[in-house]
């Protein structure tokens, strides 16, 4: 197979212009000399932009401000701040990583100024942070122009599939984990093909000089940290997702796969689509909480996950089930194949040769049928009340702590309201609500 044709197409669409590159190049250089002013400090311009592998329009910039590693953290924030907000004119905001850093939004630019240590490759760190201007001496001198321009074109692909980012919310793959791709497989074309043969779990060491073992499923060796795995945030799903697409790309290259737009669905034909799979389904709407994506849904994830279970074993398992933010609010979307639970329900109890277990369990009971004995355990069916899915999300709306909720949460789900059915579609996420209804991986 050749994608030098397809290649030249997508490059043509997703690479910055060439002014588009000096003037941010220009610009996050002016910020770096500026900041060198600060004295005994090493400045980097680091990140995609800074090696040329930035897609078109991106415009983020990122400069590390590097101190020695003798100082304390809250030493280097203080004087990073305090510097940043007297020689550098902008709206500054905090945002938070292992330590605090500074956002800014100046003209086209998303602007970051992170206060880090100077630390040496496999050496120790005092923060995460440090291991990123590292990053960019290795890789500013392995990477060719070549290559450069293929890890645009694997972006561009990871991003039009959603598997782009190192986010909690995607967990998917990091530009710095298409740049270590890259360099290993040597180019594009030869990635596509080796990842459609991967068969999970995948291990890469470029620098081959690790031995430490990592349980995730999708391993990338940091090499510049022999200790740490650069791929450790890629889903299982994502990962096999990725060797799924590479599969049918290296089968049939098109531009599809880099370019693809699902069409829009009108309120009336998602509705339709639910009413064929005959489920009753419930949404969960309420105000999210006032925190950054990289905290706020994380916990709405984990608590969708508690409530799923909670919910299953109040005898009302769910189908399926998805969370997400949209419109300044935060939403909890469960499929269920039956509004109501069944009023018989078997319960399984001890072995039946632990007598002390077994009159313990039958205390108070009065079964329907049973006790009896199925293999070793005594089993007795009872009749409850016939509840109904929305009055188990009442219960967990008053009780959110013993549901497991995230604690970002507990205080908007008290408030929360709860859309069942067709009310659901009345709720503002209509393309999530198409992206669950009509679910489907591009290339298929």
């Amino acid at each position: 197979m050749s994608f030098a044709p397809l290649k030249r197409k997508i490059l043509a669409k997703v690479s910055p212009t060439g002014q588009e590159a000096q003037e941010e190049k220009r610009f996050a250089l002016g910020l770096a000399a500026t900041l060198q002013k600060i004295g005994g400090v090493k400045v980097s311009f680091v990140g995609s932009a800074a090696r040329d592998t930035g897609l078109r329009g991106d415009n983020d910039i990122d400069i590390f401000v590097q101190y020695p590693a003798s100082l304390e953290k809250e030493f280097i924030v203080k004087k990073t701040f305090e510097f940043t907000r007297k020689n550098i004119k902008a709206n500054w905001i905090i945002r938070y990583a292992e330590h605090p850093y500074l956002q800014a939004r100046i003209g086209n630019f998303k602007v970051e100024i992170i206060p880090c240590f100077v630390a040496e490759p496999h050496g120790g760190i005092k923060s995460a942070v440090d291991r990123s201007p590292l990053h960019m001496d290795y890789l500013q001198r392995r990477l060719t122009p070549q290559q450069r321009e293929d890890v645009r074109v694997l972006k561009q692909l990871l991003k039009n599939n959603g598997i782009y980012g190192a986010e909690l919310s995607v967990r998917g793959f990091s530009g710095l984990v298409c740049e270590y791709l890259m360099l290993n497989y040597r180019s594009f074309e030869n990635l596509v093909k080796e990842a459609a043969k991967w068969k999970p779990p995948v291990r890469i060491d470029i620098e081959g000089d690790s031995e430490k073992p990592f349980s995730e499923p999708f391993v990338l060796v940091d090499a510049i940290d022999r200790n740490r795995n650069a791929g450790a945030v890629v889903s299982e799903t994502n990962l096999n997702r990725f060797i799924a697409l590479c599969t049918a790309l290296a089968a049939k290259p098109s531009e599809k796969f880099f370019f693809f737009k699902p069409k829009a669905i009108s309120k009336s034909e998602i509705l339709k689509r639910w009413e064929k799979r005959a489920t009753s389904i419930a949404l969960v709407e309420m105000k999210a909480p006032d925190l950054v994506e990289d905290i706020s849904l994380p916990q709405l994830k984990r608590t969708e996950e508690s409530i799923f279970r909670n919910l299953t074993l109040s005898g009302f398992p769910p189908m399926g089930s998805t969370s997400f933010e949209a419109n300044g609010k935060s939403f909890l979307l469960f499929e269920f194949h039956h509004e109501k639970r069944p009023t018989l329900r078997k319960i399984i109890g001890p072995p039946a040769w632990n007598g002390k277990a077994v009159a313990e369990f039958l205390k108070g009971k009065k079964p329907l049928r049973g006790p009896y004995v199925e293999g070793e355990r005594v089993v007795v069916e009872e009749t409850e009340e016939n509840a109904s899915i929305f009055q188990a999300l009442e219960k967990i709306k008053k009780t959110p702590v013993d549901a497991g909720v995230a604690s970002n949460y507990l205080k908007p789900i008290r408030q929360a309201l709860v859309r069942r059915n067709q009310q659901v579609f009345e709720a503002p996420c209509l393309g999530e609500l198409q992206r669950y209804f009509f679910k489907r991986e591009p290339w298929w």
